[in-house]
């Protein structure tokens, strides 16, 4: 879209405008820098020689007597719009494809160098809002909807979390403002040295923000987990005592042998894991999941793994079993290891339905095990939190009541699970797909990392395959790669639903098994607080 097919819109609405603001408006030529770009409004205060408006109906009106197809929304303070950025992220916007362009949330630009823009069509929809409201109503319902983020990169990400915006509420701001240009270079030659005085304040309530903290409708959760992931997974090997048919594990190649993934029998070094939980120690993280793309207790350094998490002060600590391994002595040391839950992979009721799934376990042995662990909990009076969990099925569906209802009698949680395709390894069933026009972003790059059996970052907890694998952790730390180009690429391609065809999460359907208001970290944040 070209600058000319938009409604520039000055947000002047509130008090009397701040005579430092105004004057820096002169210096700037700030006003002049709008004007240039196309049709100009303003809102709540005149300006000389543009239209002005007081409502959303209005600035509809307006739009439809230019034939505009968009609606920019500028802030007063944004002395430092730079119009070549502008211009090249708006030539990547269709306003008749996208409802939303951003060049503020997620983005690497400072805040206020970029603009916001809704297409027309989403303005008429939205009730002819102000853009405010209009920001307002996307961030809380943003489901169905178009977002288009610019995906250039600019600067690095330590300058992405400056506010170029002016600031009237510090004068000494004003008495130190003669930057080279009024544009992004200007603000970053001005920024040097004031990093930290001009770093965005993060919203301390948003439900859903940006690395920066900022408002935005899809993204972390928590001011923590925009700095450094919440949520810790160690797939700790790749090894497995069973061969369930859900399971990745149980896929044969056609000459018979083992999936090529799983070719190389691998378990991560303890290096790579006290690397890790040295770097947890230093941030918060709400929970660490000691699982596999395998059996964890095979691994044979599992409990010296345990012990260091727990002497590092890291946790709560969850470890998911199948249970099999989990005899006498491994259940004590294990209550003993500071893990604050055990989840037991179970999938069925009967005998029958669990050696038909759970191929290679003895249903009277691993039950037995669970039960002796529930046992050796209460005589040690352990507060240890036990979980069972169902994958369900279509050859389990039927057993799923009898299921809840016996081991809800005995453990802290029953999980049922919907059975994914294990990013298109297997075939679910079809009954809860919702179809690819309800696509949302997927949570998995927002909410944790899995540092897999190699020792390397990977994205997705169900990519057997080491499709969505980043660098290992001895090369980069988890923080620097959390911020790195890889997981940011990825977050850009989701949120603008833009997923490259050589991405492995381009046909993966499992994003529609991965709502934003569920996931395993709110099971344990109900679970472990005792813990």
């Amino acid at each position: 879209m070209d600058a000319h097919d938009a409604l520039w819109v000055l947000d002047l609405r509130g008090s009397d405008l701040d005579p430092d603001l105004v004057q820096a408006w002169s210096r700037s030529a700030f006003l002049l820098k709008l004007t240039s770009l196309g049709h100009c409004a303003s809102l709540g205060h005149s300006v000389t020689d543009w239209r002005q408006a007081k409502t959303g109906a209005e600035l509809e009106d307006l739009m439809a007597q230019l034939g505009l197809r968009a609606l920019a929304w500028i802030e007063p303070t944004q002395l430092f719009l730079d119009l070549a950025v502008v211009q090249q992220g708006l030539a990547s916007f269709d306003p008749g494809q996208h409802d939303y362009f951003t060049q503020w949330e997620h983005c690497r630009l400072p805040v206020g160098v970029g603009i916001r823009a809704f297409s027309r069509r989403l303005h008429q929809e939205l009730g002819s809002s102000l853009p405010h409201e209009a920001q307002a109503e996307l961030l809380n319902a943003p489901q169905g909807r178009s977002f288009h983020y610019d995906s250039s990169v600019p600067v690095s990400y330590a300058e992405s979390l400056l506010d170029a915006r002016f600031d009237t509420r510090d004068p000494r701001l004003l008495e130190s403002l003669h930057p080279s240009s009024w544009d992004l270079d200007g603000f970053l030659s001005f920024a040097a040295g004031r990093g930290q005085s001009l770093r965005y304040t993060a919203h301390p309530e948003a439900p859903r923000r940006d690395e920066r903290g900022m408002p935005a409708a899809f993204g972390f959760e928590s001011p923590a987990c925009a700095e450094f992931p919440t949520y810790v997974m160690f797939d700790i090997t790749n090894v497995c005592n069973a061969m369930c048919i859900h399971c990745p594990q149980s896929l044969v190649a056609e000459d018979g042998g083992r999936p090529d993934f799983l070719v190389k029998r691998e378990h991560q070094t303890l290096d790579a894991f006290q690397r890790v939980i040295d770097e947890c120690a230093q941030h918060e993280v709400n929970f660490v999941r000691i699982t596999a793309d395998g059996e964890p207790l095979v691994h044979p350094e599992l409990f010296p793994m345990l012990e260091y998490a727990q002497e590092r002060g890291v946790g709560p600590v969850g470890l998911t079993t199948n249970g099999s391994l989990v005899k006498e002595g491994a259940a004590k040391r294990l209550l003993n290891s500071g893990v604050a839950i055990v989840d037991f992979s179970l999938d069925a009721f009967s005998k029958e339905t669990f050696e038909l799934i759970r191929v290679g376990l003895s249903y009277d042995k691993v039950i037995g095990n669970v039960l002796r662990f529930l046992e050796l909990r209460d005589t040690l009076q352990s507060s240890v939190r036990v979980v069972v969990s169902f994958v369900e099925q279509e050859q389990n569906a039927h057993e799923l009541e009898a299921f809840r209802e016996y081991w809800e009698a005995l453990v802290d949680e029953v999980i049922v699970r919907h059975m994914t395709s294990n990013v298109g390894l297997n075939t679910p069933p079809e009954g809860r797909w919702p179809g690819w026009h309800e696509r949302w972003p997927c949570a998995h790059f927002f909410r944790r990392v899995v540092i897999n059996h190699r020792g390397q970052l990977k994205a997705c907890p169900i990519d057997w395959r080491q499709l969505t694998v980043s660098e290992h952790v001895s090369e980069r730390s988890v923080h620097e790669q959390w911020h790195g180009s890889f997981y940011w690429s990825h977050r850009l391609q989701h949120l603008s639903d833009s997923i490259e065809e050589s991405n492995a999460c381009h046909a993966c359907p499992d994003w529609s098994s991965t709502p934003w208001d569920m996931g395993y970290e709110k099971i344990v944040a109900r679970l472990a607080p005792t813990a």
